[in-house]
């Protein structure tokens, strides 16, 4: 087996809110949350914020970094002279060893007048590349704990592990900023303005658009990373504007035409607005943001999502506590049982102490959640091998240990290897020897079985993200749900989930000579379902609606975007315009109007056009003449576009010689009673593939079979 390095991941983030009849959360507790994910960090910067809720107080606490005596006393006298009275402050601890030290001080003050001044100081702190301090936190109910370190290193700077804190709410960060220089704890996370503190994974492309929408509105003292920008920006749409957190999410999360166009008309129109108002606030780019705010009276905690969830989120609740985190196993560590789902590209998950989830971030969130952590019954698994299994206890490990461990045992001749008490550790089951198996009970870590060359891996409970990366022999088998990107470069063999997937599953799937990898979904999956896709076979059955009143889609937008080969199979009709990369609806209405005025289309026709749900070219077909769709198609066509065969009907007898042995296996793995295989063998699918050579080019569409 290959030897694994040490790595630097992507950022990792923690928000976690208590419900208004529950104890408060304690500080340890999310410090445990960011060390389960030291991974995903560096030494370079970590921090934490903490709400509360509770009767209005007159001062202000601020804090800031400051790197020597004569700085103290000059932002001192810089808050006099605005007229900022300092009622009580801390002593600061010098260090020989530290560049910066915290000072803390109570203040009182009006907000303008405050943010006057914190605005002016800090521009002077910074003078080029001299960096004499910073205010860094400045709530009456929010304080935040920041400093170089990771997140265990910068709490016991904080004095968070020497006397714990209990707080309505926390967020939480682990690793610089690498938008900044990243050497100094001004640029560590999180970024508080007022009664806001966000924390941040991924990069902003708006950024230099999020600045200008700052400065034209008076915010000049950036330290110059993309994460901070956010901060402000929530600051001054709550505080000055007066808008709501429902109404930053949507501002923020900017999310595609094509969710607004399926919304009833006043909410799109209203959303549509409230952009427009505050353009240059958006967001844009790959990023994860966690965001919280509190007004006094309550603690409000928001998850925002990049259109193409380019960073991992998860979401959790249980009955004490609602959370948001980077991987399932930070919540999985303080909450065994809570319910777990994703949340979908574009959108934004918002919830606060007294009222609960205000917004999902998906509708129908309980299709999408597994409350299954895969929680290890020790002596049940005895009684039914009949002997002492010899298992590995995860329980404290890290992924290097742990993968240390499998690794010996393996070269010791072992074939199967039983695991306990997984909870997040990564890279299990890389590269495994050839017709070994590995059981694992509990949470799957990030790149589960990648480069898997013939063994397999049985997953009791949940798998995170990237799971089976470029496998080309064995199978992998998850009793509950998997994150994004599974199966990305799948080349051979099977991999079944019996629950949900998230976003970008079986992309890039492909096959060669007797290769031909298998995916098979027993649940639903997200958006980019098979994006580039070219070869195999890759179904979503939907398990969990047999037998229920609501089915609705199986997957969600972007199927089979720029699929080159392969079969997809999804036990539901799915609308034509989520198969591609279909324009936005609005472009394709303002194309059909211009051809109102030049005369080519009738204005009748255009009002037609304009009720059409499912905006495809078959459907304008059925109202506009040829020649006009063929002006129309223009649109359609784009490098993401390849010619497919679509239909929604009953499997062939061709089909069922081709799946009929992979839903055998299925069924068998998880137990499905022959009713469930019956009903999903003889029920309708819509069947994606490619046209060959001499097929025609065009927009896919869904031709309806006859019964």
């Amino acid at each position: 087996m290959t030897q694994l390095l040490p790595s630097k991941d992507d950022c990792g983030v923690f928000g976690v809110v208590r419900k208004a009849t529950s104890p408060k959360i304690s500080s340890t507790d999310v410090i445990n949350a960011m060390e389960c994910i030291r991974f995903r960090g560096s030494n370079l910067g970590a921090g934490f914020a903490s709400f509360n809720v509770g009767n209005e107080s007159p001062q202000y606490k601020l804090k800031a970094f400051i790197d020597k005596p004569e700085t103290h006393q000059y932002i001192k006298k810089r808050l006099e002279e605005f007229d900022i009275s300092i009622n009580s402050e801390d002593e600061p601890l010098w260090s020989n060893g530290r560049l910066f030290t915290s000072w803390i001080s109570n203040v009182s003050s009006h907000d303008k007048k405050l943010s006057l001044a914190l605005n002016t100081i800090n521009s002077e702190l910074i003078m080029g590349e001299k960096v004499r301090g910073r205010f860094y936190s400045s709530g009456k109910f929010v304080e935040v704990f920041k400093d170089v370190g990771y997140p265990i290193d910068v709490a016991r700077l904080s004095g968070l592990v020497k006397n714990p804190r209990d707080a309505d709410m926390w967020v939480a960060h682990t690793r610089q900023p690498t938008n900044s220089p990243g050497m100094l704890p001004i640029w560590s996370h999180p970024f508080s303005s007022f009664e806001v503190a966000i924390v941040h994974n991924g990069d902003i492309s708006s950024f230099g658009a999020n600045i200008q929408f700052l400065n034209s509105r008076g915010v000049k003292n950036l330290v110059g990373t993309d994460s901070e920008v956010i901060a402000y920006i929530v600051d001054y749409l709550i505080r000055v504007m007066g808008l709501s957190m429902e109404d930053v999410g949507q501002i923020l999360s900017n999310p595609y035409d094509k969710f607004l166009d399926r919304l009833d008309g006043n909410k799109a129109s209203s959303i549509r607005q409230l952009i427009r108002r505050f353009r240059g606030a958006e967001l844009d780019g790959p990023f994860t943001v966690v965001s919280g705010y509190s007004d006094g009276s309550d603690a409000y905690l928001l998850g925002l999502i990049d259109r193409s969830k380019f960073r991992p989120i998860v979401v959790g609740e249980d009955e004490n506590n609602i959370y948001m985190a980077s991987e399932e196993c930070q919540i999985r560590l303080l909450s065994p049982n809570a319910t777990v789902w994703t949340p979908k590209p574009g959108r934004f998950v918002l919830a606060s102490m007294r009222n609960g989830i205000m917004n999902a971030g998906r509708e129908h969130k309980e299709l999408f959640f597994n409350s299954s952590s895969g929680s290890t019954n020790v002596q049940q698994i005895m009684v039914s091998k009949g002997n002492t299994p010899e298992f590995i206890d995860a329980s404290g490990l890290d992924y290097h240990e742990l993968n240390s461990k499998i690794e010996r045992r393996f070269e010791q001749g072992e074939k199967n290897i039983h695991l306990i008490n997984v909870n997040g550790q990564r890279y299990l089951g890389f590269n495994m020897p050839m017709g070994s198996k590995l059981i694992i009970d509990g949470i799957a870590g990030n790149c589960l079985a990648n480069f898997n060359k013939g063994g397999e891996v049985i997953v009791h409970g949940n798998a995170e993200d990237n799971v089976g990366d470029v496998m080309y022999k064995g199978r992998l088998i998850i009793h509950g749900d998997a994150r994004d990107v599974l199966g990305q470069a799948f080349q051979g063999d099977k991999i079944f989930v019996k629950g949900n997937v998230g976003n970008r599953a079986a992309i890039q799937m492909r096959e060669y000579r007797d290769k031909k990898p298998v995916i098979v979904i027993g649940g639903r999956a997200d958006d980019y379902f098979g994006e580039y896709m070219a070869g195999g076979i890759a179904m979503i059955l939907g398990l969990e609606s047999i037998g229920k009143e609501y089915k609705g889609q199986l997957v969600g937008e972007f199927v089979a975007t720029g699929m080159l080969g392969g079969t997809m199979y999804i036990r539901s009709r799915v609308r034509g315009d989520s198969i591609g990369l279909s324009p936005p609806r609005i472009d394709v209405l303002n194309y059909v109007e211009s051809l109102v005025l030049d005369g080519l289309v009738q204005l009748d026709d255009f009002e037609k056009v304009k009720e059409i749900n499912d905006m495809t070219l078959d459907n304008l077909g059925t109202i506009l003449p040829i020649e006009v769709v063929q002006q129309v198609k223009r649109l359609y066509k784009s490098k993401y576009t390849a010619p497919l065969n679509v239909e929604y009907r009953y499997l062939s007898e061709q089909d069922k010689v081709l799946i009929d042995p992979i839903l055998k296996e299925f069924s068998a793995e998880f137990d499905l009673n022959p009713e469930t295989y019956k009903q999903v063998m003889n029920d309708k699918y819509t069947i994606i593939s490619t046209k060959d050579s001499a097929g025609k080019e065009s927009k896919p569409q869904v031709k309806e079979a006859e019964e």
